[in-house]
This record gives C-alpha cells, structure tokens and sequence, in this order.
C-alpha cells in the first residue's frame, strides 16, 4: 500500500460523498491492495481505485457508514 501522503482519488471521492450528495453503491477490497469504490448520483456512476493507505481506510468507514 501507498503511504499517507495526498491521495488525489480519495479527495474527490470525499467530496464526492460528503458534500455533493453521491452515494457509495459498491464496494471492493483488492486482492493486490487496491480498493476500488463505486459511487452513484442520478444514476450516474463513477469508479474510484487507489492503494493508497488512508483511501482504504475510507473505504473501511464507507462500508460501515452506508452498509456495504
């Protein structure tokens, strides 16, 4: 996994989610330490993937927050 440096895909994600009213409809915790978490809004959907260590432990929250 990457480190805990700036992690572009998990900013927008979090704005994505939090401020602009799009909701987590799946999500994958990879095999080779990629996450991948796919959002939905006026059925529009977006794929997000990183290994990027604070993007999965977003991903971790987002399953707990939303049920996934």
């Amino acid at each position: 996994m990457a480190g805990w440096g700036d992690d572009p895909q998990l900013a927008e994600l979090r704005t994505l989610v939090y401020e602009d009213g799009w909701a987590p409809v799946s999500v994958s915790e990879g095999a080779g330490a990629v996450d991948t978490i796919v959002v939905e809004k006026d059925g529009d959907q977006r794929t997000f993937s990183s290994d990027h260590i604070a993007f999965h432990r977003f991903v971790e929250g987002v399953k707990e927050d939303f049920g996934l």
